[in-house]
């Protein structure tokens, strides 16, 4: 049956009348439904409204013949069964929705007619509309009107014992008063919304600027001080930068965004507010964040999930700072991200960058390599180790107490801690001696290095830029001149010289540049200085730190063994007499 202006015993007014006395629907001061979409009358402001009908209230409510749901309501009964939010981080229980949140989905599923009322009764609505378009935000069952997975969860238990567990959410005694709960304690979607005035738009409960709706409810550890909380560009949307409440096209944690890396690049730019990261990732060598899809959880396991590089990975989108660190302690952007210790140990929040690195590059050894060495591994965990033979300093100061070839114009010395960072990532990063962002985001050259260390050729001519990445450390002169500490007594010439100039031998062939590994082998006699030879050109060689003088044996040499530094005899240095084939990795 269509409704009629005849068929009906109230006029608008008095139906407002009627409902603004209902308990739990007070209309704001100066506000009412008459100014909002939920007047759905011929007189409404919004796009869905009828083709000739005067009355307001009578789309939800009626004054006789109503149903047994309370207040007064005049909607069919909507469906029985819903798919609803789930995540691997909810402590909250969601079940069918109940209450309040059933009568908002009468309209709000998308299967029912806008103008359906109780009885057989229909209003006719203007411009063909019934119900709720699929393209509008406001349709939440989806395509088909069952799918609320990716809305907020409703109809649950807020109460201490949530609270408790969840230590992401304010105790109930914390809400704010504008925040109801329905009698049976349950959150509604009357708990953010009321449907009866909208002073604030989408029909909230408060205003919502820098997510003090959000906030209400959410305690997020590192959030409030965190720079997307402040930042003057992202601080009025705040958690709706990267969060919707509502048809979030990522549903766990409901993200705005699908893949994960589109929820930051909007602002990660050359067009957005924050550091242009997404050119960075265009890189020839970077980490491969568009490779995967949906793999990262928040909730996996560290030590054993699945082979993916994310932003979440590295970042914790609710903590980051604008401080600054001293190696090895985290810098603000890597604040509150999850690590691995060095005993190989779970820590929920990274003190150290490299326990960030850990997670991929320890025990998983998720990155491979072309080189093979005596001492073979890819646990950096192990490589960095301070017990081991050798390394380089990035768990703690080196075991060389004398370095010479250290830029001391640079405030390095043998006490030295450096970062993973500082010889990994983008060349045009500020680090690398541009403007662009720091961190191992992408780079032009491989293994994402900050300059070029060339290890693809053996022998290898010799050429300055081969070797950039250790000259930002090392002094080129102190490792190459006649002035140099590593000097032959015969020729004048450092035994770098020799190699690396002279003999074509690249640094990679002699030395490994993470350190060598105890746990796989490696030992003080053999491995000292990151003596730890490469193998996958046919090289045989033995280093003999511990005898005096120190000494090498070679397949590269004329005659075995070598000897060098204190107390080696005098004489000159005598080339190879064969040298492998020019062979790329």
């Amino acid at each position: 049956m269509v409704a009629t202006n005849s068929t009906r015993s109230l006029t608008r007014w008095g139906l407002l009348l009627l409902v603004t006395l209902l308990p739990g629907v007070a209309l704001a001061a100066g506000e009412g439904i008459l100014h909002t979409r939920h007047n759905l009358s011929v007189s409404g402001p919004g796009p869905i409204k009828a083709e000739s009908e005067v009355q307001v209230c009578i789309f939800c409510h009626t004054p006789h013949h109503a149903s047994d749901v309370k207040p007064l309501w005049s909607r069919p009964e909507v469906r029985t069964h819903y798919d609803v939010y789930s995540s691997s981080t909810r402590f909250a229980k969601p079940g069918q929705p109940t209450g309040s949140s059933r009568l908002c989905l009468s309209c709000h599923d998308g299967t029912i007619a806008v103008g359906s009322l109780i009885n057989n009764v229909t209003i006719p609505m203007a411009g063909g509309f019934t119900t709720i378009p699929i393209d509008r935000p406001s349709n939440l069952g989806g395509t088909t009107g069952s799918d609320l997975t990716n809305d907020h969860p409703v109809s649950f238990r807020y109460d201490t014992d949530l609270a408790t567990r969840d230590t992401r959410l304010r105790l109930p005694s914390q809400l704010d008063p504008k925040l109801k709960l329905d009698p049976g304690q349950n959150i509604q979607c009357t708990t953010c919304h009321n449907p009866h005035a909208d002073p604030y738009g989408k029909f909230l409960v408060m205003n919502n600027a820098g997510s003090a709706l959000c906030t209400a409810c959410h305690l997020v550890d590192g959030w409030s001080g965190s720079v997307h909380a402040t930042n003057v560009s992202t601080a009025v949307k705040g958690c709706g930068n990267c969060h919707v409440p509502h048809n979030a096209k990522a549903p766990q944690r409901l993200m705005k965004e699908y893949p994960e890396e589109q929820v930051c690049f909007p602002c990660h730019s050359a067009g957005g507010v924050g550091a242009d990261i997404q050119d960075v990732m265009a890189l020839n060598y970077r980490h491969r964040v568009a490779d995967t899809a949906g793999v990262h959880d928040e909730a996996e396991n560290t030590l054993s999930f699945q082979k993916h590089a994310e932003c979440e990975d590295c970042h914790n989108p609710h903590a980051p700072q604008y401080t600054g660190a001293s190696a090895p302690v985290v810098v603000g952007a890597l604040a509150g991200v999850k690590g691995i210790s060095l005993a190989g140990e779970v820590k929920t929040k990274a003190d150290y960058e490299y326990e960030i690195c850990f997670k991929c590059h320890a025990d998983k050894a998720f990155a491979g390599t072309s080189i093979t060495r005596q001492v073979d591994t890819l646990n950096t965990r192990f490589e960095f180790s301070l017990d081991a033979p050798s390394f380089h300093p990035v768990e703690g100061p080196g075991k060389g107490g004398d370095v010479p070839s250290l830029r001391t114009d640079l405030g390095l010395s043998s006490s030295s801690v450096i970062y993973c960072s500082d010889c990994h990532g983008s060349d045009q990063s500020r680090k690398g001696g541009g403007t662009g962002p720091n961190g191992p985001h992408g780079s032009s050259y491989k293994h994402l290095l900050l300059r070029n260390y060339d290890t693809d050729f053996y022998p290898q001519s010799y050429s300055d830029a081969n070797y950039a990445l250790c000259f930002r450390c090392h002094y080129q002169q102190r490792l190459f001149d006649a002035t140099s500490p590593f000097s032959v007594t015969a020729t004048g010439l450092s035994l770098h010289n020799v190699h690396v100039v002279q003999q074509g031998v690249p640094c990679f062939i002699c030395h490994d540049p993470h350190g060598v590994s105890r746990v796989n082998g490696g030992s003080e006699q053999h491995n000292a200085h990151l003596i730890n030879f490469a193998t996958n050109f046919g090289i045989v060689a033995s280093y003999d730190s511990t005898a005096t003088p120190k000494n090498c044996t070679s397949n590269c040499h004329s005659s075995n063994p070598r000897s060098y530094g204190p107390g080696a005899p005098a004489g000159r240095v005598l080339p190879r007499t064969k040298k492998p084939a020019l062979r790329p990795f």
